[in-house]
């Protein structure tokens, strides 16, 4: 059984509500820097149900046990629901870990890119400390690209104000 089916069983289980799909999740990491599957506690997650509401709960990260009581959220926009993916958390950290220079991350994401359907699977997204963002495809696994934050290479000097 895949983590999304998972969840989704655990929700229904919880709460009767059935979902379709996985919207979003994000992680919530300990101390907000990490390097490894064990710094991350858990899960924010999103999901669509059958009638196309979305839910957002908490659900922790193995070997950590425990889950919010899904609660209904607004959908967000351009996000597609997903029902499968093949790397696994654990192989997109080493997967992050195999890129040169950055070893820590701030922020791990999951979801369907915003350019769907053009877009050929859904996408973990790290943050690094530096502040850069990894983007590794969750079916693939394949590096789509490091992209750094803007960097101003120039910068004007500012207006003179009238005296």
């Amino acid at each position: 059984m895949s983590q999304i089916e998972n969840l989704l069983a655990a929700v229904k289980e919880k709460s009767g509500i059935t979902g379709t799909g996985l919207e979003k999740q994000c992680a919530r990491i300990r101390h907000g820097v990490g390097s490894e599957l064990k710094d991350i506690l858990g899960w924010d997650v999103i999901i669509r149900s059958d009638d196309g509401s979305c839910y957002k709960f908490y659900a922790a990260q193995p070997p950590l046990i425990g889950m919010n009581y899904p609660l209904p959220f607004k959908c967000p926009l351009g996000i597609v629901p997903f029902d499968d993916y093949k790397i696994e958390i654990d192989d997109a950290i080493k997967i992050f870990h195999s890129q040169k220079g950055d070893d820590k991350f701030t922020a791990i994401s999951l979801s369907w890119p915003l350019t769907y359907p053009e877009a050929p699977e859904p996408f973990w997204y790290f943050r690094t400390n530096l502040g850069n963002t990894v983007v590794i495809g969750a079916v693939s696994g394949q590096i789509k690209g490091a992209h750094s934050p803007i960097t101003v290479l120039y910068m004007a000097p500012p207006p003179s104000l009238p005296k």
